[in-house]
């Protein structure tokens, strides 16, 4: 019986993470090692349950909640400033340098500062996470835009004068594809800015967990903040390449209507 293509693609990712926690099991029995040197997989299940999945998933709300805010932000900046850029070359001097320059500032340097400025509450973490995954986005959004088709769009220009429409029939079908693959980006480093932003002052989250763990010298539950921080970002990675999969389905649904 064959197995269905969705499953299929599942099966060997799954089987691969199986195996590599079987070797991790078996090196650590092997060698004897102490679970604060590295705690095994069984260790690290069994911490998650003594600390109380529902508390982890306390936590894990915190940075998700975090996350969802900045990252909504960030990246409808991130649209706005890139047609901005690509629609007056006035903007595009003005703003580029200061996108590259908010990539060279390390984020784990600022944070410290966004503490002092806005105090330890949700706000420090909802900015360091604009900054991570604004321009990801903004670049890729940029280079959507400009790969317009240079035919198509002198024939909309022939038919209406309007910007909105050039905008809606040619630039943005050509920019989704690259507003995705800006989105991937972002979404991962969304979730390394929540757990910056935890580190510098919060009283919850899983970077929290993180630097809880390690002060507490307890290396088990920073493995399971950490598996969880894993665990969230490949859900929020799979969730852009689902809505991904899904427009691209309406669009080809469209034009097939169309034609």
């Amino acid at each position: 019986m064959k197995m269905p293509r969705g499953l299929s693609a599942l099966a060997m990712p799954i089987f691969s993470v199986v195996i590599l926690l079987i070797i991790w099991q078996a090196y650590v029995w092997y060698m004897g090692l102490s679970p604060f040197i590295l705690p095994g997989p069984l260790r690290i299940a069994k911490s998650a349950d003594s600390f109380g999945y529902l508390a982890l998933l306390g936590n894990a709300w915190t940075t998700i909640y975090e996350i969802l805010i900045g990252f909504a932000v960030g990246n409808f900046l991130a649209t706005i400033i890139a047609y901005a850029i690509v629609q007056s070359p006035l903007a595009e001097r003005l703003i580029y340098p200061f996108l590259v320059l908010s990539q060279t500032v390390p984020k784990l340097a600022v944070a410290p500062l966004l503490v002092i400025w806005f105090g330890t509450g949700i706000t420090p973490k909802i900015i360091i996470i604009i900054l991570m995954c604004f321009f990801p986005t903004a670049i890729n959004v940029v280079q959507g835009l400009r790969s317009t088709d240079p035919n198509a769009a002198d024939l909309v220009r022939l038919v209406t004068a309007s910007p909105r429409a050039q905008f809606i029939k040619v630039q943005f079908p050509s920019a989704i594809p690259y507003f995705f693959a800006g989105l991937k980006i972002s979404v991962t480093s969304a979730v390394i800015g929540a757990i910056v932003g935890e580190w510098v002052g919060a009283e919850s989250g899983l970077g929290y967990l993180i630097l809880y763990g390690g002060q507490t010298m307890r290396t088990d539950l920073m493995f399971v903040a950490i598996a969880a921080t894993v665990a969230l970002g490949l859900c929020l990675y799979g969730a852009v390449a689902l809505a991904e999969k899904l427009l691209s389905w309406k669009s080809a649904e469209i034009e097939a209507r169309a034609s």
